[in-house]
């Protein structure tokens, strides 16, 4: 499988993305690290190198200035490890920042809801106390009629007692002679007695019913009470919930505005380490400029063997290498992981290489808590393929080329095995701009291509610009 490596020869455009690589890609992008660098800083390389495409051993030149170059390298190490150590304190603040973000979110809707549901509580108590309020004016209105029914009665009664009252005040024979008869007189006088009792049951009953009006008025008036103070409570209630929800709301904006600041320290300090990065990367490469037309002539063959678009292949030599310029300053007893060895060695026994001589990329240094260096180098080539991921393809490539067995560190055979890897991906070989950003993607990533789209779109940058040069002409 193809390095995940080589990342550090980043241009400065890829900003914030080196640090994301260290801890998604350890070994893998070890495998480059160091050894890709931009154009801009090839520009500074030793013209007068002596160095060879193929096995890259620096010269006399190289030789003389390599304590100079090792104490620079030393001094941006160790801003490098600075500046990651102050990114990670950010990234933690970030990581809290954003929890603490979370909480409040999830508080303001627990706190919407609960006024949501105390706005329906005081909806319900109005339409309680309203109903109460009707109740007791009902009762109200009960009582008055029955009051002005016992004034009447007693009104009535006031009367007849007057009445009474003069009949007591006549002799026995003046009623007498006022009557036709005695017996009539003593029917008048059972009626009076009976009516009289009539009059004081009815004006009890009266008195009896307004009394019960007037107890459950009083009841009536109590439960009104109540209901009002559960109203004064529930509004009482959301008032301070609302107020509760405002600081809240302040105290997101302001978190919120705080991660906003801290992301921008990260993404400065991720841009910092880039830059230091690419800078030590440039000081540990090795390489020969190798020129762009033969490098064109060669995607344009591969192009036809592959179907892959020439273009398209010269954007990902430039990033994986420079267009072939930077194919390793490292060697593999002490820039590649053990594992590789057996097959590193029998690809360069099968071409007649000598192991100790054959470049690969260099070994990085991932600093662990401890400060202690992590992290393997290795890959091969202008295409930067690791020894394992170059067997999987060596038969294809010889296949395709007739070159049996094919070279890793060829331009030819390296573009070959580029092609073949990337037409992997459906709808690149009918040249789709979707599918080629994401073969790009998978090249660097694997299977966690749609977290680096920012590599699809460097290598599709430089393929648009390949793509006009070569129609110019």
């Amino acid at each position: 499988m193809l390095s995940y490596c080589c990342k550090y020869k980043l241009p400065l455009l890829a900003v914030g993305f080196v640090t994301s690589l260290f801890f998604y890609f350890p070994q893998k992008l070890a495998a480059k690290t160091g050894d890709n660098i931009n154009s801009n800083l090839n520009a500074n390389a030793n013209p007068n190198s002596n160095t060879n495409a193929l096995n890259a051993v620096p010269n006399s030149n190289d030789n003389a200035n390599s304590t100079k170059r090792q104490e620079e390298i030393q001094k941006k190490q160790e801003q490098l490890d600075s500046v990651r150590t102050r990114v990670n304190t950010y990234e933690k603040r970030s990581d809290i920042l954003e929890q603490k973000t979370d909480t409040l979110q999830d508080m303001l809707d627990a706190l919407n809801s609960e006024i949501e549901s105390t706005e329906k509580a005081l909806q319900k108590t109005e339409k309680e106390l309203a109903a109460i309020q009707q109740s007791l004016n009902d009762k109200e209105h009960e009582i008055i009629l029955k009051g002005d029914n016992i004034d009447k009665r007693k009104k009535f009664l006031e009367e007849y007692v007057r009445k009474l009252d003069l009949l007591d005040k006549k002799s026995v024979v003046e009623i007498i002679l006022e009557k036709p008869s005695v017996s009539d007189y003593f029917q008048e006088i059972e009626n009076i007695i009976a009516f009289e009792q009539r009059l004081h049951e009815l004006l009890a009953e009266l008195s009896a019913d307004r009394r019960s009006l007037l107890t459950e008025k009083s009841d009536i008036e109590e439960a009104k009470n109540e209901q009002v103070a559960l109203y004064a409570m529930q509004e009482e209630q959301k008032i301070e919930l609302d107020n509760n929800r405002k600081d809240r709301e302040n105290l997101l904006k302001e978190t919120q505005n705080e991660q906003g600041r801290i992301e921008n320290l990260v993404e400065r300090g991720n841009e910092v380490a880039n830059r230091l990065a690419s800078e030590i990367t440039a000081l540990q490469s090795l390489g020969t400029k190798i020129d762009f037309g033969q490098a064109l002539e060669e995607a344009k063959a591969v192009a036809q063997l592959t179907s892959v678009r020439a273009a398209f292949l010269l954007g990902v030599l430039k990033v994986e290498s420079n267009m072939g310029n930077n194919v390793g300053g490292g060697r593999y007893k002490t820039d590649m992981n053990p594992a590789q060895w057996d097959r590193f060695k029998n690809i360069c026994n099968e071409l007649g290489y000598s192991p100790n001589d054959r470049p690969v990329s260099r070994k990085p240094c991932y600093r662990d808590s401890k400060g202690n260096c992590g992290g393997w180098g290795g890959a091969m080539g202008p295409a930067q393929f690791m020894p394992s991921t170059w067997m999987g393809y060596k038969d294809q490539v010889a296949k395709v080329t007739g070159r049996n067995p094919p070279d890793p560190w060829s331009i030819r055979d390296a573009l070959t095995a580029m092609g073949l890897k990337l037409s992997k991906v459906d709808g690149v070989t009918s040249h789709d701009r979707k599918a080629e950003h994401k073969a790009a993607s998978i090249y660097l990533a694997g299977g966690n291509w749609e977290r680096f789209g920012w590599y699809g779109d460097r290598v599709l940058k430089y393929a648009d610009a390949y793509d006009k040069e070569t129609n110019k002409n």
